[in-house]
């Protein structure tokens, strides 16, 4: 089943990184695992791990990254009872898939796991083949979620959302599409169209919601990521506070759907 409700926990630059701030990996964890319990207690289903301050930013991650992920997810799983998810850099499935089998994460995100774009990465390029293999050795159930055309990066060749779709869904065989517009009205008419043309497949909205709109978006989607909204602050740098986490949690369960009173 796809959760519903997951929330993004930012993590500080991690050690080795240039970005890194001197902050040691146990403290790091500390705050991975306050970031999860919040988002628990707030009723979230899921959070969903990401190294997104690990600047600048690159394709691939090194193997300390790899094994110090690991480490922060394996903790995570063990201490909250919600689904975990992860999300290596903008672009590395394989590492996500390495990581979540590892430490028994339920699904990762990967913004490009078909065609190409172009981002502050320089030309980042889909990674499907090596993710599913990954996933076939370890033998787990992991799920991918694959972005189609995220905001952050620009698509090689003319758009087609659709095609975008298709490719993610049938060429790198993702178990769900996540979609964001450049505004919560674009990204609610995608996930709208989205839904009508692919009935089966899942789709996740993956950014611009805050408690205002998340109604609107759990009408149209299976489910919602959100990050910035969960901040005093909004933005990836600091941590999850729970009364926002709660606004937006209290607004999703209101939810009506469609043949309800």
């Amino acid at each position: 089943m796809t959760p519903r409700l997951v929330g993004m926990c930012h993590l500080p630059p991690l050690p080795g990184t240039c970005s890194w701030q001197g902050d040691s990996l146990a403290n790091i964890t500390d705050t991975a695992l306050q970031d999860a319990r919040t988002l628990e207690d707030a009723g979230f289903d899921a959070v969903l791990l990401q190294n997104s301050l690990d600047r600048p930013t690159r394709e691939r991650a090194d193997h300390l990254t790899v094994a110090q992920m690991t480490a922060i997810a394996t903790t995570l799983k063990a201490a909250v009872s919600i689904t975990i998810g992860v999300n290596v850099i903008k672009n590395d499935g394989p590492a996500a898939m390495a990581i979540a089998a590892a430490s028994g994460a339920d699904f990762i995100r990967v913004k490009v796991l078909t065609g190409a774009v172009l981002s502050a990465e320089g030309i980042v390029t889909g990674c499907a083949a090596e993710t599913h293999v990954l996933q076939a050795r370890s033998g787990t159930a992991v799920k991918v979620w694959a972005d189609c055309y995220e905001p952050t990066s620009r698509p090689l060749v003319a758009s087609d959302f659709d095609a975008a779709v298709a490719d993610a869904r049938d060429f790198g065989m993702a178990d769900a599409v996540i979609v964001t517009g450049r505004d919560l009205d674009e990204t609610l008419s995608l996930a709208r169209d989205t839904s009508s043309k692919s009935p089966r497949l899942p789709v996740v909205i993956g950014g611009k919601v805050d408690a205002r709109s998340i109604r609107a978006a759990l009408s149209v989607a299976d489910a919602v990521i959100v990050g910035s909204a969960l901040k005093r602050e909004p933005g990836i740098v600091g941590r999850v506070d729970l009364d926002c986490a709660m606004r937006i949690a209290k607004s999703a369960a209101q939810e009506t759907y469609p043949g309800n009173d």
